[in-house]
């Protein structure tokens, strides 16, 4: 029985590695896949994060009714999300315009990035938001636009991106889903 048990914990490790090596995998695929589609033009990011404070509580009357009282106090929700903001905004260039109530809010970034650059500052924006102490970022969507036409959509969480994107074909779809972290 402790052979076999030994076996499993041997086993484990490759599994371990190999994993993280398809998470990166992913990720190359993906720029280089963006970049296959953009080519060497400048395209923007538009995303969107939905934040929400960590101590949400009570029923939907009592929440609007907080809101109410509450809505020209800076809580330690709205601070953070706006530190996190600007953290993005100064080390990605991208632009936020926000939208925050005292315990949930979204901030949407726009961003001109070449292709092979877009996904890693997308990546990193991920990554700086849920760094977030008083807020959690539960939600992300968005898309890529190269000049008027939309080239990928993607959505998520801090946990995972799926992203939506032609084909190398042209006449299909193709899905990929990107893990941020282990």
């Amino acid at each position: 029985m402790s052979l076999a048990g030994s076996k499993v914990m041997i086993q484990d490790k490759p599994n371990r590695k190999i994993g993280f090596h398809l998470i990166e995998n992913t990720w190359d695929k993906l720029r280089g896949e963006l970049s296959r589609i953009i080519g060497e033009e400048e395209a923007l990011l538009v995303a969107v994060f939905r934040f929400s404070s960590p101590s949400i509580k009570g029923d939907e009357e009592t929440r609007e009714k907080e809101e109410e009282k509450e809505v020209y106090l800076e809580t330690p929700f709205v601070k953070d999300v706006k530190i996190i903001a600007k953290k993005i905004k100064e080390k990605f260039k991208a632009e936020p315009h926000m939208h925050l109530h005292p315990d949930h809010g979204s901030v949407t970034f726009l961003m001109a990035s070449l292709g092979e650059l877009l996904i890693d500052n997308l990546r990193g924006m991920v990554i700086e938001a849920s760094a977030c102490e008083e807020c959690v970022l539960n939600y992300l969507e968005g898309e890529v636009r190269l000049g008027e036409e939309v080239v990928a959509l993607f959505y998520g969480s801090s946990a995972n991106i799926t992203f939506i994107l032609p084909a190398a074909d042209g006449r299909r779809l193709q899905i990929i889903e990107a893990v941020i972290s282990i």
